[in-house]
């Protein structure tokens, strides 16, 4: 066989798999081996590192026993993606899609615009401030949101929904915080009244109940999970797996457009804001789409 010094990852699966070895044992055995290799070559892997740690830089070798041992790794993957008849350029170029929706940072320049080509009226506004004023009814804890400028009231005074006093009075700022992040709240859209209504397919599906019950449900989740973690005060990272299981739930709205990066974002900064909050009892925040941020300007 010839020696390719310049492989690629179609090249490397083909002449790998020419030294694909069926052994003595059933048909299922030979499918489950490459799954067992690989467990064990990922061994070898942390064995070298032990001995780097171990003999520090006078073990001399490491790069090239770390090079050999990944290239076994390497050899296990190919077979058990040519068993599957999948390529590894595949796997290559999904997970570069994959990894950078999880962490490639970004410039509020390339956010998709959501209500692009809609009037001003239809389209949430590029920058306001909102004050969160908390009071007292019949024993009850509550907040009303009022635009700062105009005074309006924006909604229905909230109440914790619940026997603790667990401050989730203050939740709509994160419906604010998808707004300046993302670009996209159907529930703030009704709010404001900035529906999509030149538009009747685009009213009914993505500012309609359905999506405001979505987001809605994506915010209790974060919630559910962010009670685990101290409501996220001293988080810098949110899990992959809570951050694609969000993605999952809006999969069929239009926010799919956004990262699993974007979202990070837009969950951290939001819940830096509902600390704020929390610990003020109240305050006034600006809700800025254009640079897409959340910021607390303090009590009212």
């Amino acid at each position: 066989m010839s020696i390719l010094l310049i492989m690629d990852f179609s090249e490397y699966q083909k002449e790998a798999k020419k030294t694909i070895q069926k052994y003595n044992a059933d048909e299922t055995s030979n499918i489950v081996i490459p799954y067992l290799g690989i467990i064990g070559e990922a061994g070898s892997v942390v064995s070298e590192l032990k001995k780097r740690l171990r003999d520090g830089k006078s073990y001399s070798n490491f790069k090239n026993k770390l090079k050999e041992e990944l290239g076994d790794v390497l050899w296990y993957i190919s077979a058990i993606a040519s068993q599957n008849g999948i390529s590894l350029e595949d796997i290559a170029q999904e997970n570069i899609k994959k990894i950078e929706d999880r962490f490639v940072e970004d410039s509020c320049a390339i956010y998709k615009d959501f209500d692009k080509d809609y009037p001003e009226e239809e389209s949430l506004p590029e920058e306001f401030q909102v004050a969160f004023i908390p009071f007292e009814s019949e024993g009850k804890n509550l907040v009303k949101i009022v635009d700062y400028k105009t005074k309006e009231l924006i909604g229905d005074p909230l109440s914790d929904n619940n026997y603790e006093d667990d401050g989730y009075r203050f939740h709509d700022i994160f419906h604010y915080g998808y707004l300046a992040n993302l670009g996209w709240s159907p529930v703030v859209r009704k709010l404001l009244k900035r529906k999509r209504k030149s538009n009747p397919e685009i009213d009914e599906n993505e500012d309609g109940a359905r999506a405001q019950i979505i987001e809605e449900i994506v915010s209790l989740l974060i919630y559910s999970e962010s009670k685990n973690h101290q409501l996220l005060k001293y988080s810098k990272n949110i899990d992959t797996t809570l951050l694609g299981l969000v993605q999952r739930l809006v999969k069929t709205l239009e926010v799919k457009e956004c990262t699993a990066k974007q979202w990070e974002t837009a969950i951290l900064n939001s819940y830096k804001v509902f600390n704020e909050l929390i610990e003020n009892n109240g305050g006034r925040v600006l809700v800025s789409k254009k640079n897409r941020r959340l910021i607390y300007l303090g009590k009212n």
